[in-house]
């Protein structure tokens, strides 16, 4: 096993993203990739336009800086999405408007003097041709939605279809692939009274609040199944009406279940979410590797997405209170240990140093 390494005084760059400054600012310079600055992770530090970009890796020549956090991008810097609503929004800037793209993309000529880790955390499973180079430049990659075979990762984009042989046997492609690691969304915007809140009254069996038309047909799929528990005598508390946040948390704490099936990629907040308020997330089986995992039986309770699956895994939990309030105590522990953005960004500092 590695040896931690004291990361508390590391100075960050983070190109994109915006955990590192939410959880660091006081260290941490964030330059926006995206359309315009945002007030959700503070007061960020500028557009990282390629100018802006080289200038940060000279300082970090100079010992300013002890880590660069790349953010992947969605789309080519070419893409016309990005030319054509960048300069609506800061009119006043344009040549950010126009170039902040393409920050990312300095480091393909440039080598970084102090590490850099690269972060993905789109709903997709495959890394778009415009990332793949981070797999060379950076010491790792995290992905939030990493196939179980790394290899699926390249599927559409950088290989027309599934990696043949001749990609898995290459040792080139193998040294990248072994730099794709698991990363799970950080929880950042719960009350922080939910780390020591004593257990919640239960008066529900099942709570359930999310999109359905347009979203996963896992979703879709297990509505009738939810009917048949309700029929049956469980007690589903399935509000119609959008939440504000702190309310919908509340809510969900007084339901020893709360339904977590994947929408646009497996991993998602509510996962996390439920744990935090110490209702037992009832997840569909994974479909990607996962970092830091809540645990069948321990943490979570999942179930088989074909037909009676569902049905099946809530009658079984539910016959025993006692081991889900255990569940739940331990889920929150867990979150808490590694799903915030705190443990978010430890984890990829940990590695950043590790690696080099």
């Amino acid at each position: 096993m590695t040896t931690p390494v004291d990361t508390s005084k590391l100075r960050i760059l983070e190109i994109g993203g915006g955990y590192f400054k939410l959880q660091y600012p006081e260290r941490t310079t964030c330059l926006w990739t995206w359309t315009k600055l945002t007030d959700d992770f503070g007061k960020l530090d500028g557009f990282s336009t390629p100018d802006r970009v080289l200038r940060e890796l000279r300082a970090a020549g100079r010992g300013e800086y002890d880590v660069v956090v790349v953010n992947s991008l969605r789309y080519s810097p070419w893409h016309p999405r990005y030319w054509a609503r960048g300069i609506f929004y800061t009119p006043t800037n344009p040549w950010a408007a126009l170039t902040r793209q393409f920050g990312p993309s300095v480091f393909r000529w440039v080598k970084s003097p102090v590490p850099v880790v690269a972060v993905e955390m789109d709903d997709h499973f495959a890394i778009s041709k415009s990332s793949v180079f981070l797999l060379d430049k950076a010491e790792a990659y995290f992905k939030r939605e990493l196939p179980c075979d790394k290899w699926q990762a390249l599927a559409g984009t950088v290989h027309p279809h599934l990696p043949t042989l001749r990609y898995r046997r290459s040792e080139k492609w193998q040294r990248r692939i072994d730099k794709l690691q698991p990363i799970s969304l950080p929880q950042f915007r719960f009350d922080a009274r939910w780390r020591d809140a004593p257990f919640p009254e239960k008066t529900h069996d099942i709570f359930f609040i999310g999109s359905v038309n347009g979203n996963s047909t896992v979703r879709r799929d297990g509505l009738p199944e939810l009917e048949r528990l309700r029929a049956a005598g469980v007690r589903i508390d399935q509000p119609t009406e959008r939440l504000p946040y702190d309310a919908f948390m509340e809510r969900m704490s007084h339901s020893w279940l709360a339904w977590s099936p994947e929408g646009m990629g497996w991993d998602c907040y509510r996962h996390y979410e439920a744990p935090i308020v110490q209702s037992v997330p009832l997840m569909n089986n994974p479909t990607i590797l996962r970092y830091a995992p809540l645990l069948s039986g321990q943490h979570g309770v999942y179930y088989d997405v074909e037909p009676g699956g569902l049905e099946r895994a809530v009658t079984s939990a539910l016959a025993d209170k006692d081991n889900l309030r255990r569940m739940a105590l331990a889920a929150r522990d867990h979150v808490f240990a590694h799903h915030t953005v705190k443990a978010h960004c430890d984890h990829i500092l940990q590695a950043a140093m590790a690696a080099r």
